[in-house]
């Protein structure tokens, strides 16, 4: 577990209790609620001396998405609209993509406006991605199928 710098500020007011014997971890965990191994790695002596540092998302390890961004990029400028699922299907099967579909639906949420306004495309046009579909009564059906059993 990472503590925010706050949190791990309010833990470390503790360390001289637990030094002296005051309180015990089991006590500070208490105290603060967090789990009793957090406590013991956060005020043993080789415990960070700082606040620990998030990495935020994306930075620091590479996903397996940012290795195909560019393919799923120029998918983008060739067919704005194409679907997510369109595009992890064509990438597993002529690339050997092996990421999930999540992640694609993911990174298309964020590369299709990007893209969209290097094309020139508004906004509005691209609310077309997500139309209604509609028929007239009775030109078509649907039929779900169970067992009564």
């Amino acid at each position: 577990m990472v503590l925010d710098p706050q949190r791990w500020m309010e833990l470390r007011r503790f360390r001289g209790l637990l030094e002296s014997g005051a309180m015990s971890l089991s006590e500070i965990a208490k105290e603060t609620g967090l789990n009793r191994r957090t406590v013991r790695k956060y005020l043993s002596s080789e415990g960070p001396v700082a606040p620990p540092r998030r990495v935020a998302p994306g930075h620091g390890r590479r996903r397996k998405v940012d290795e195909i961004a560019p393919l799923i990029d120029a998918m983008l400028r060739s067919e704005i609209l194409i679907k997510g699922a369109v595009v992890h299907e064509r990438l597993v099967a002529e690339y050997g993509f092996t990421g999930t579909y999540q992640r694609i639906k993911l990174y298309m949420q964020e590369a299709r406006p990007r893209i969209a306004e290097e094309l020139g495309i508004s906004p509005g046009e691209l609310a077309g991605l997500h139309r209604r579909f509609e028929v007239v009564p009775g030109a078509q059906a649907q039929v779900d199928w169970g067992d009564e059993g």
